[in-house]
């Protein structure tokens, strides 16, 4: 699974290869595909099996949205090829995968609740205002190389400091609007 999973995190689905993924894992290539189907189901069983790593070590506590970005934060330094198939599978996959859709809809689920409760603003959805938590998470994995290079040593700022960036901006995303007297 190994060698899968980082063919797929390195080129995406459009420049992975089975064949080697085949030499790297010591494998059939036709065994590969008999055992898991297309290139694409494969892709996308990797992107699902990922993403519930993920989601299983990432937890959501009554409504702390900026502790859930911090925890998201950590968890993709600790598995930079999670994010990067969570990025190629957004560039090239224009179709939901069931298993990565169920985690989705627990979570969703989660914010609703906290929404419910008051906890965290409920004037956005609680679908988007979970895409712009996950996009403030992956800001800086996502902005184009020439606004990286205006930040200080070349946007080689600490992780440390980008966490802190993060948490502070969804802290003010979750805030609940406030009602005017």
């Amino acid at each position: 699974m190994k060698a899968m999973v980082d063919e797929f995190a390195t080129y995406g689905l459009a420049g992975a290869r089975i064949d080697r993924i085949a030499e790297t894992a010591a494998a059939n290539k036709r065994s590969i595909y008999m055992h898991f189907g297309t290139k694409e189901e494969l892709f996308d069983k990797i992107v699902a099996d990922s993403m519930l790593t993920l989601a299983q070590s990432v937890s959501f506590e009554s409504g702390d949205l900026p502790g859930y970005a911090g925890d998201l934060f950590d968890r993709l330094e600790q598995w930079p090829h999670i994010r990067r198939l969570y990025l190629w599978a957004g560039l090239e996959r224009d179709q939901p995968v069931d298993a990565e859709a169920e985690q989705y809809r627990t979570r969703v689920a989660a914010f609703e609740a906290a929404q419910a409760a008051g906890q965290i603003r409920a004037d956005i959805p609680a679908a988007q205002l979970m895409a712009m938590v996950i996009a403030l998470v992956i800001s800086w994995d996502t902005a184009a190389w020439s606004l990286k290079a205006l930040q200080p040593e070349n946007g080689r700022e600490s992780a440390g400091g980008r966490r802190a960036a993060v948490v502070a901006a969804v802290a003010a995303l979750a805030q609940p609007p406030r009602t005017r007297p």
